[in-house]
């Protein structure tokens, strides 16, 4: 009895097959993941269950997460790497987890409060809530504790819609000022410069409602993000500027009144 000839694929069929683009199959090659069993008389790459199999494992281990370098590694079966990596993995995941669950917290809080407000305001309220929560979760990643992320969404309730728009209108206005002077060379011990100290530490109250300590998580937040600092227009410098503004005020950052 003689065996069935192996199917050999060209990379088109194997992509109809696999569901697998031919772009990503060609990316897996040039990575070294894939490589074809043979090549035609024409010079085309045929694939044959070897590489199949190993396509298989390639789309499994992106399906859970790992990137092509690290798919390298495993492929590579090394001892150690394979435990490595997944712990790796694992911790991502856990920290994803835990910042959805926060998430998850905080918009469940949105919806307990969508019942607080009157007929006519409901809608229009819960919407600047919500987008109230998706910037807290989203734009900067802050370490808030339940109690903290609940607060911050009453203060905003209380607010309500025309607070919210004004709260809104106000930083963009304060960031630019303070901008202004920087560029302008204006000394941050300047009568103007210090008043633009104190709007900045009274909206900063607003929001955190005089908090000491989320006032810190808050500055600590932005330090380590620079990217969540340049999408509102700030930098390290502007923050040690209207500090320094704030200072001349004898205001302080993380308390009512700076100490003396």
């Amino acid at each position: 009895m003689t065996s069935k000839p192996t199917v050999l694929l060209r990379i088109g069929e194997l992509a109809r097959r696999s569901g697998v683009s031919a772009k990503a199959l060609r990316l897996y090659e040039a990575r070294g993941l894939l490589r074809p069993c043979s090549h035609s008389a024409a010079g085309y790459r045929l694939y044959g269950p070897p590489a199949l199999a190993a396509l298989m494992q390639i789309v499994a281990l992106r399906r859970s997460g790992f990137s092509l370098a690290e798919i390298a590694q495993l492929l590579e079966r090394r001892p150690g790497v394979a435990s490595e990596l997944l712990q790796r993995r694992i911790d991502t995941l856990q920290r994803e987890i835990d910042h959805k669950a926060q998430a998850l917290d905080a918009l469940r809080g949105v919806l307990q409060r969508v019942g607080d407000v009157g007929p006519e305001s409901s809608q229009t309220l819960s919407t600047d809530l919500l987008l109230e929560t998706i910037a807290m979760t989203q734009t900067l990643d802050i370490d808030l504790t339940p109690a903290e992320r609940a607060a911050f969404l009453e203060r905003a309730r209380q607010l309500g819609e025309q607070g919210l728009q004004d709260a809104q209108r106000a930083w963009p206005e304060l960031i630019a000022a303070v901008r202004g002077a920087m560029q302008a060379g204006t000394p941050p011990t300047d009568a103007q410069v210090v008043e633009l100290g104190r709007r900045w530490h009274a909206l900063v109250q607003a929001a955190s409602g005089g908090d000491a300590q989320l006032n810190r998580k808050l500055a600590d937040a932005y330090q380590a993000q620079p990217q969540a600092m340049a999408a509102q227009g700030m930098d390290m410098a502007m923050f040690r500027y209207i500090g320094q503004a704030m200072a001349a005020a004898g205001l302080s950052l993380f308390g009512g009144a700076a100490p003396g």
